[in-house]
């Protein structure tokens, strides 16, 4: 029986995390969907480069030199960097002649599920196995099985569908896989960009602003004013003075602790102008979760602390107050306490809220940028495997 050694490259972080999930079941799926008479064993290792790089050959390039190193006969490159192709995004692309494929997670989205790597990894993998196959030629397999391959891609995304381009003859690349709606394609990256900074984790890194929001909060309770203005004013107005504390917290972090990205020589519009709308999402979405959880802190507490004839003679309601009167009192203090924690987070060190917001990967380009603008190149950490798979 003929053993084929894959590899799977990934960029640290969610790619990493994929990749050896992934590595236990593709060696049964790659024998049940492409070759049954074949051992397929599946080798997963981690490389900077495969999240740092903005150029695919340079993906490809190093991918091609850890293959030869591990003797690998393919490779497969996750990576949490987009990919595009005369503005559209790409969702995997390959060389035959290399035997590497490669697909980017932020084309995914804000779900990147596992099934639907796992799809679209096989469907590389078939690509490059048939079609560099001595049983079956180039030309037949592109002409039978490539729109095939486009659409069961494509069945893994909502509202857009995927194509098969193949690559001009100057391109390192033998085709790639496109998402056909240009717009949906950046809703797509942007959100999939936002999900790999995982700002759930973040609200550990934010804690002492939550404290400094609650205490700040508990302390405007103590005044009438907050609780005549929360009978006076309309669920609009209210909403209003969310989305102010929350979008005003989140530009002042950003311009507080120089988040936001700044033209250079070294850096690109397009990957900038990508860069800091991620940042401005991932911001907004900590902010949420912190305004989320002081709302439920404070609700709680007006519940417990709170009695009805105590805010009844705060507010001067007829008769007893409904629990509609609390929301609304909860939710102005909260947007208040929001607005005062932004000035907390001034107090914070730039490179604690930074690593808090960017990932692996901004966090690179943001240092990458600061050496080339002061003649310092970076060096290469070299990979190693991590885990082996095999049917």
């Amino acid at each position: 029986m003929t053993k084929i050694r894959v590899g799977l490259v990934s960029a640290p972080n969610l790619p990493a995390y994929i990749a050896e999930d992934l590595c236990e079941e593709l060696p049964d799926y790659f024998s049940e969907e492409i070759d049954k008479e074949t051992s397929w064993e599946v080798e997963t290792t981690v490389d900077t480069l495969v999240g740092v790089a903005e150029e695919t050959k340079e993906v490809l390039d190093k991918a091609n030199n850890i293959k030869k190193e591990q003797n690998w006969e393919y490779v497969i490159c996750l990576t949490d960097l987009p990919i595009f192709f005369k503005k559209k995004v790409v969702v995997g692309n390959a060389s035959l002649e290399q035997k590497i494929g490669q697909v980017s997670i932020p084309a995914f989205g804000v779900m990147p599920m596992h099934k639907r790597i796992r799809v679209i990894i096989i469907e590389l993998m078939k690509e490059l196995y048939l079609n560099t196959s001595e049983q079956t030629s180039a030309e037949e397999h592109t002409l039978e099985n490539g729109n095939d391959a486009a659409k069961n891609i494509g069945r893994q995304f909502l509202f857009s569908r995927v194509r098969r381009d193949n690559a001009s003859p100057k391109s390192p690349l033998d085709f790639r896989y496109i998402v056909r709606s240009r717009v949906i394609g950046y809703l797509r990256i942007l959100f999939g960009m936002t999900y790999a900074n995982r700002p759930w984790q973040a609200l550990l890194s934010f804690k002492k602003i939550v404290m400094l929001s609650f205490a700040s909060g508990a302390y405007v309770s103590i005044f009438p004013n907050p609780w005549v203005l929360s009978v006076a004013y309309s669920p609009l107005r209210l909403g209003f003075l969310m989305l102010l504390s929350i979008f005003g917290m989140v530009i002042w972090i950003i311009f507080s602790h120089n988040l936001w990205e700044k033209p250079s020589e070294h850096g690109k519009k397009r990957w900038r102008d990508l860069y800091n709308h991620t940042t401005f999402l991932t911001l907004t979405s900590i902010v949420a979760l912190n305004y989320l959880v002081l709302f439920t802190m404070f609700l709680a507490a007006m519940s417990l602390l709170v009695p009805p004839e105590l805010f009844q003679v705060r507010t001067q309601v007829e008769g007893s107050p409904s629990f509609i009167y609390y929301i609304k009192l909860v939710w102005l203090v909260t947007s208040f306490s929001t607005l005062i924690g932004a000035i907390g987070t001034g107090l914070e060190k730039e490179e604690r809220i930074r690593n808090a917001t960017y990932s692996f990967r901004q966090q690179q380009r943001y240092y990458e940028i600061g050496d080339e603008e002061n003649g310092e190149g970076n060096q290469d950490e070299g990979t190693k495997p991590e885990k082996r798979c095999s049917e």
